[in-house]
């Protein structure tokens, strides 16, 4: 038990560790191959909730010919991917604005039938399409930003039931268990990069009905923080930089990839080919085979190339030689590059598709599909599956007492990582998640060619519990409707809005401690028990105010963070109206751990700054919040000293 609970320390700070240590980054940038097609194809859709709130959905526009999306029928000629609430307590002012749901409205929830199959043992095959209705249990979100703390002890105690009770028990048991929770978290994961690739492509504004920049990051972070043990531990400062920085660094291993791919193809006489899935720009490509031609030596060894691409030596496949299978033709220009569909060019090729390529894999470009081998991804995810499953659910091999074979485990994935291998499955799920969802909404592929793409990724569906991406874009639309039912003035979300403010009012200025202890209470109920305030009229004026102290502190320890002037970075006039404002809002804060907070950043602000004026307002606002703190203290010690003389004479 002890080996049990130090494990899960040692990954809470090494999660939260790596996390505080993320630069901030200038600004979030977008692809630079995107076109302006593809930034139309992603639009938002604000709806009142009630007269305090909103909800944000994001569409996509599709108009499919001949896939599995004839059937959705939408007023909008979109289909609803994500929506997100966004709590205005009624006012146009973004300072007190704070999301708080978001909904993957293409989440399946998965039938009796597959959970019980999910069950079995080296079961890895997707049966049947998934569930044709919605119910009322099919609108819970996805995240809730509000209680970011609550999967994180969940998870824990999942974890330490299984290790400590279901672990110790008889084969079948533990098979079984250790199948169910695998398949359970991986259907998870792929929800979560689902909702992730959506949002990536997302419009953002700080003054239109869209997200805007700051909002979107967090997002983006809160769900990638869902994928670790303890990413709910992070704050939302940390989480919104965390956001920025998993952006640029997703922009870098695409256009790395991208390179790498190019080159690969160019050596070996092969196509290389960028495609635009469903507006995913700059994140898939495909290699061409060029029938009827022959290859020309350059004098250097390709049998590691073909390591890296995945894929068989295509000039020495007798099958291409007679090949019998789809072939497309394709104009080059005068250096042999391919062209776009329907542009002249100085020649024309038959191509054969050898493999489509996802560039978000974080080591190297990773198939997706291969053309001439359907089983040859299966295969490969079918044998790491087996591999574990009989390791940790037949054997029973245990991370704490057979910790050596982890290590030798480890070293082999390294060495083979290191000569091209991907072997990293939860990096190769977060690219299958994208792609097969890209798939279903794209209407600008030659239909041909997306039907063949969509027949052979099915390979990857080795997870019972999954749904296909046709079902899951069709219930996305009954999804939505029904939430639109929800969110009208006497819906169960306006009062579930309602209790979520109590409780971050009673939240608000809490220690960690304080927090983490409500949170496995609220979890040790089984979601019974959670800390509110009362109800009360004046909750949401107070909860404005303790926003807006959240958002101007926020402002402020982004400047201290940075350890340079803030004069330099930003503008002096709004530093100092941060601060009037903050100095003004702490009059109706009791909590000492904010004003204790408040009053460091403002000391750190005052000697960083070489400006008289700031240098001036940070000591004005120390000298008021002494000023109140003694107050306080003196109103606490005669109410305790009046409590005793009164106790006295009463005696």
């Amino acid at each position: 038990m002890l080996r049990v609970i130090l494990t899960v320390v040692v990954a809470a700070i090494s999660t939260v560790s790596v996390c505080l240590g993320a630069d901030i980054p200038p600004q979030r940038l977008h692809a630079a191959t995107m076109s302006e097609n593809s930034q139309s194809l992603y639009y938002w859709k604000t709806t009142p909730a009630g007269p305090t709130a909103e909800l944000l959905t994001l569409f996509c526009q599709s108009h499919p010919s001949g896939n599995d999306l004839d059937n959705v029928n939408n007023s909008d000629n979109g289909v609803p991917l994500v929506a997100v609430l966004r709590d205005t307590l009624g006012d146009d002012d973004p300072k007190n604005d704070r999301v708080t749901y978001v909904w993957l409205l293409t989440y399946e929830r998965p039938t009796l039938p597959q959970r019980m199959l999910s069950a079995v043992p080296f079961f890895y095959w997707r049966v049947g399409q998934g569930s044709k209705s919605v119910d009322s249990h099919d609108t819970a979100p996805l995240l809730d930003l509000t209680a970011p703390v609550h999967p994180v002890v969940s998870g824990i105690g999942r974890d330490l039931l299984q290790w400590t009770t279901l672990d110790p028990m008889i084969t079948p048991i533990r098979a079984t268990s250790r199948a169910y929770r695998t398949n359970e978290l991986d259907q998870e994961r792929l929800h979560l990069e689902e909702a992730i690739g959506y949002l990536r492509e997302a419009p953002i504004s700080d003054d239109g009905p869209a997200l805007t920049e700051n909002q979107l990051n967090t997002i983006l972070a809160r769900l990638e923080l869902r994928k670790k043990l303890m990413g709910g531990l992070v704050n939302e400062r940390r989480a919104a930089r965390l956001g920025e920085e998993a952006d640029l660094e997703q922009e870098r291993i695409r256009s790395r990839n991208w390179e790498l791919l190019r080159q690969c193809a160019e050596k070996t006489d092969l196509l290389f080919e960028p495609i635009d899935v469903a507006g995913a720009s700059g994140q898939y490509a495909v290699v061409w085979f060029p029938l009827k031609t022959s290859f020309e030596s350059h004098g250097t060894s390709i049998t590691p190339i073909w390591k890296l691409l995945n894929i068989r030596n295509p000039w020495t496949d007798d099958r291409l030689k007679e090949w019998s299978g789809r072939t497309y033709k394709r104009e080059v220009d005068e250096n042999g590059s391919l062209l776009p569909l329907g542009t002249p060019g100085a020649r024309q090729l038959e191509l054969v598709p050898l493999g489509v390529y996802s560039l978000n894999y974080p080591k190297q470009p990773l198939l997706l599909v291969d053309f001439r081998d359907k089983l040859h991804v299966r295969e490969h995810e079918m044998t790491q599956r087996t591999i574990n499953e009989i390791t940790s659910g037949v054997i029973g091999i245990s991370h704490f007492t057979n910790w050596y074979y982890y290590v030798a485990a480890d070293l082999y994935d390294f060495v083979r990582a290191r000569h091209g291998g991907a072997v990293d499955q939860a990096g190769r799920l977060d690219c299958y998640s994208q792609f097969r969802v890209a798939l279903a909404l794209d209407s600008r592929l030659d239909p041909q060619f997306r039907t063949e793409m969509q027949s052979r990724v099915e390979s990857w569906a080795v997870n019972p519990l999954e749904a296909a991406p046709g079902r899951e874009m069709q219930n996305a639309v009954l999804r939505y409707a029904r939430l639109q039912t929800e969110i009208e003035n006497d819906g169960s979300l306006i009062a579930r809005i309602d209790k979520d403010r109590r409780a971050e009012l009673a939240a608000f200025g809490e220690t960690k401690k304080a927090h983490f202890a409500q949170a496995v209470l609220h979890d040790g109920s089984f979601g019974l028990y959670t800390h509110r305030a009362k109800k009360d009229p004046a909750n949401l004026a107070t909860l404005d105010c303790y926003r807006r102290v959240q958002y101007h502190l926020q402002v402020i320890d982004s400047l201290v963070s940075a350890g340079t002037q803030p004069e330099v970075a930003y503008d002096s006039s709004r530093i100092q109206t941060s601060i009037l404002e903050l100095s003004g809002l702490m009059s109706n804060v009791h909590s000492p751990e904010v004003r204790a907070h408040v009053q460091a950043s403002l000391l750190r602000l005052r000697d960083l700054s070489q400006d008289t004026a700031l240098q001036s307002g940070c000591s004005l606002a120390i000298a008021e919040l002494n000023r109140k703190n003694n107050a306080v203290r003196a109103a606490t010690a005669s109410g305790v000293v009046a409590s005793v003389l009164t106790a006295e004479t009463a005696k």
